[in-house]
């Protein structure tokens, strides 16, 4: 297998009147001993008031703590079917073994978007093996947006490296909409990678230096970021259903 075909499936007053002052008088010297126990008693008060505060939030904003509650885990080896630089979501087969995407929504009690979100995951973790940790709303989990942060690892013949990505997917109305960002790096320039990129992928802008490519088939973005000799690809895409 080449490369290049490795690497595609991958891819603001008034003035105050001055008043006598009274004779000066040296300053009452404190002890050491004063000193301590003034500085402990105004660390403890600051203590205090912390930890009102962050009790105080939790009562304000209880969806805070309960979002954070609502995590979950979870390894995986995704079969290879992309690339960082394309990001077309696969469909789901209901009759296969949960990956870890599905098994988390099914977990959480998503319902609106557990398809879209398992879809979009897959499609982020394809061709690695790859870790997630989701996040969803407690209390009311199929109104609110789920998400999932992933490390992944490939170990291909010629593409041995790690990345990171995104995925999250939000309810609205009856649907819902997602996206995913991914962050790889490939050891070669970013011209080279844009040579690498789906035949019919345009050049849609160049933000600070930093090639921005349209991908074939409405399949997403990619961001080339150059950095020394490497090219940092972020693949972005966004789907409804």
């Amino acid at each position: 297998m080449t490369r290049q075909s490795i690497e595609d499936r991958i891819l603001t007053h008034s003035q105050p009147v001055a008043l006598p002052e009274p004779p000066a008088s040296p300053p009452p010297q404190r002890s050491p001993g004063w000193r301590l126990a003034r500085n402990t008693a105004l660390l403890g008060a600051f203590a205090v008031l912390v930890a009102a505060a962050v009790v105080l939030s939790f009562r304000l904003y209880p969806a805070l703590g309960t979002f954070v509650a609502g995590t979950a885990s979870a390894q995986a080896q995704a079969p290879m079917q992309g690339k960082p630089a394309e990001a077309v979501p696969a469909p789901v087969d209901a009759s296969a073994n949960k990956n870890p995407f599905q098994a988390h929504v099914a977990q959480a009690g998503v319902r609106t978007c557990a398809n879209l979100f398992a879809a979009m995951g897959q499609a982020l973790t394809a061709g690695s093996t790859y870790a997630i940790q989701t996040q969803w709303d407690k209390t009311s989990p199929d109104t609110h947006a789920v998400q999932a942060v992933a490390g992944m690892s490939y170990n291909l013949p010629d593409y041995k490296t790690q990345a990171a990505g995104v995925v999250f997917a939000s309810p609205v109305g009856q649907s819902c909409e997602g996206g995913f960002m991914r962050v790889a790096p490939f050891p070669r320039s970013c011209q080279e990678v844009a040579g690498t990129l789906p035949k019919g992928s345009l050049l849609a802008d160049n933000l600070s230096n930093t090639m921005l490519f349209n991908l074939a088939d409405n399949a997403g973005q990619a961001l080339l970021v150059p950095t020394g000799n490497t090219c940092i690809v972020v693949s972005v895409a966004r789907m409804g259903g």
